[in-house]
């Protein structure tokens, strides 16, 4: 898909290798153009189960929803909702609320409607369905990003996020990695 043209499509007004600039930071680790190719690629795979408007949604989703990262900000989510809304030329519409709120959900990956809890699996699914070796690269990339906060600030917060995980997500396919994963931290910060 030519990522640009999507764009000009739905009256947005940004140029794409400005969106890439921004996956491509040099304080990224994990939330780099990898994973954003990662989600274009799942939105890709899956598209026969989603309208054309549904595709094109999910594909605009995954390029806006990180594109505003500081991992030493707690808004990250509301500042990648807030340039989307930005960049778009009309007046937001419904298609484009769409989007924005999707953006919104990331932050606490509760879904407001089904194309943004198909979204929220594409963007979970390192940790639904990846292997000890992936989780354990995720983890890696993540906590490059927080280094900012020590290493003990950051052990508290990460397995405070991972058992949360599993106790939000009891049904989670992939817990007996999560749950490695969880000891490995404990043992490596």
């Amino acid at each position: 898909m030519d990522l640009q043209k999507l764009l000009d499509k739905w009256s947005i007004k940004c140029d794409i290798n400005t969106i890439l600039g921004m996956w491509n930071e040099s304080h990224r680790s994990y939330h780099t153009l990898d994973h954003l190719n990662d989600l274009i690629k799942q939105i890709d795979e899956n598209k026969y189960a989603f309208t054309d408007i549904q595709y094109e949604k999910l594909i605009l989703t995954a390029l806006f929803h990180d594109c505003v990262y500081d991992p030493m900000k707690q808004d990250n989510e509301e500042k990648s909702a807030e340039f989307f809304l930005k960049c778009c030329e009309d007046k937001p519409n419904r298609d484009i609320q769409d989007i924005y709120q999707i953006i919104l959900d990331t932050k606490t990956h509760e879904p407001s409607n089904r194309l943004s809890s198909n979204f929220i699996q594409f963007d979970m699914n390192v940790i639904t369905n990846g292997t000890f070796e992936e989780l354990l690269d995720w983890e890696k990339g993540i906590a490059e990003e927080y280094k900012g906060y020590g290493n003990d600030a950051y052990k508290e917060g990460r397995i405070k996020f991972l058992e949360s995980l599993l106790k939000k997500h009891p049904y989670i396919y992939n817990s007996d990695n999560l749950e490695k994963l969880i000891e490995w931290v404990k043992e490596n910060y």
